[in-house]
């Protein structure tokens, strides 16, 4: 297995966090190539929702940890702390790079989330393991190759 689809519902939450909740944000450099969010602060409709392209895990995890926000097209990649960032559009690419993990959300519901670590891609199945998520699927390489790995 290498990656899982995930369905959420179409509504305002924070399942970034919810999916991330296991992993050690810590251990990676996260590059937003694509968000676009609505999210509340004061009362005030915001869609600043990461304050960088590129972050720490402590940065990274400030973000995700908001109560409520509304994912629409996004499109995150992390690397290890110390290896250099590379373009990755494709899967082929991602397999050939040092990109670690992989998150596209497209349409407000549809999540694809890659990793070549199988302990990090079952703590994220279990993590999605309820109510609020719809549906998730593991993937196997076979079933993924060949994919866009852009969430616009």
């Amino acid at each position: 297995m290498i990656g899982l689809d995930i369905k959420v519902k179409n509504e305002y939450n924070n399942y970034l966090y919810k999916i991330f909740n296991a992993i050690r944000l810590s251990n990676y450099v996260w590059h937003i190539n694509f968000n676009d969010f609505l999210y509340f602060k004061n009362e005030d409709r915001r869609e600043d929702f990461f304050d960088t392209d590129v972050m720490n895990g402590e940065e990274f995890f400030k973000c995700i940890s908001r109560d409520s926000y509304y994912m629409i097209f996004v499109d995150i990649k992390a690397y290890s702390v110390g290896n250099k960032a590379i373009k990755v559009e494709t899967f082929d690419d991602f397999i050939r790079s040092n990109c670690k993990l992989v998150l596209l959300c497209t349409d407000s519901i549809f999540i694809e989330f890659y990793c070549k670590d199988r302990d990090i891609l079952n703590a994220v199945y279990n993590n999605c393991m309820g109510e609020e998520f719809e549906e998730v699927l593991y993937k196997t390489i076979e079933e993924v190759s060949g994919r866009s790995l852009n969430a616009w």
